[in-house]
């Protein structure tokens, strides 16, 4: 059994048959529709809830991310997340994607989404973020390397630069966006050779390392537009984030 938290309730570990975060947050707010903890409570810590589920504190940031998104939780600055005032649901949604119009347009949202948290994080990184960032860049070399999935450090990546912004707006929906992209990105690679990864695909990322390492606001915003523009494309998508690439 595992040890109460705080006086909250136990958590079994998971079981991993769905995707961490989204189980976590699945549960934490079941719990906070039965009022524990009551409306204003705090929640545990991150390193309590990692243990008591049995996964990394970065999938319990991105379950309360969620939570945050949904309007269940708020955090404050120091002091952890807390049951909202009026922990009922309403948050902007974007439903499972199917059609290829829809991973379209919020890959279009993404896009100028990123672009922005580039910018910022090429003003605001420290170093520590910038190590994160070239780490998930070293593993998608081994992916090309190796030929196997990228898609793990892919998202990664983009996670740091979310977090490199110091932005938790910028970093928490950029994670809403991921999540709601990853299934239907990954059904698209596997339907398609033209799919797997690529050095094109490292050579994107590393321009927009590179980019964020010499603290340039533009080139990062340039690095992450041609990036995902044509990271569309090999999608088989067509996407453009200024005129003239709809006249190309």
């Amino acid at each position: 059994m595992p040890t109460p938290l705080n006086d909250s309730p136990c958590f079994a570990v998971l079981s991993r048959r769905e995707t961490l975060p989204d189980e976590i947050a699945r549960r934490l707010a079941d719990e906070i529709g039965a009022g524990r903890p009551a409306p204003g409570g705090r929640l545990p810590t991150e390193a309590a809830l990692a243990g008591s589920f049995g996964v990394s504190r970065n999938v319990v940031r991105e379950a309360i991310a969620r939570l945050k998104s949904e309007g269940l939780v708020e955090t404050r600055q120091g002091l952890g997340a807390f049951v909202a005032a009026d922990p009922s649901p309403r948050a902007f949604r974007i439903e499972p994607l199917g059609a290829e119009e829809d991973l379209r347009h919020v890959l279009e949202l993404r896009l100028h989404v990123e672009m922005g948290a580039a910018a910022l994080a090429a003003e605001r990184r420290t170093p520590e973020q910038l190590d994160r960032l070239r780490a998930a860049l070293q593993a998608m070399a081994r992916a090309v390397e190796t030929q196997s999935d990228g898609v793990p450090a892919d998202t990664d990546f983009h996670h740091a630069i979310a977090e490199a912004a110091n932005n938790p707006y910028y970093r928490d929906f950029m994670v809403f966006l991921a999540e709601r992209m990853r299934t239907s990105i990954a059904v698209a690679r596997s339907n398609s050779a033209r799919l797997r990864w690529s050095p094109l695909a490292e050579d994107e990322h590393a321009a927009i390392c590179e980019a964020i390492a010499g603290r340039d606001p533009t080139a990062a915003r340039e690095a992450v537009r041609r990036h995902l523009v044509s990271a569309a494309r090999r999608l088989g998508l067509a996407l453009s984030s200024q005129p003239e690439d709809a006249a190309r």
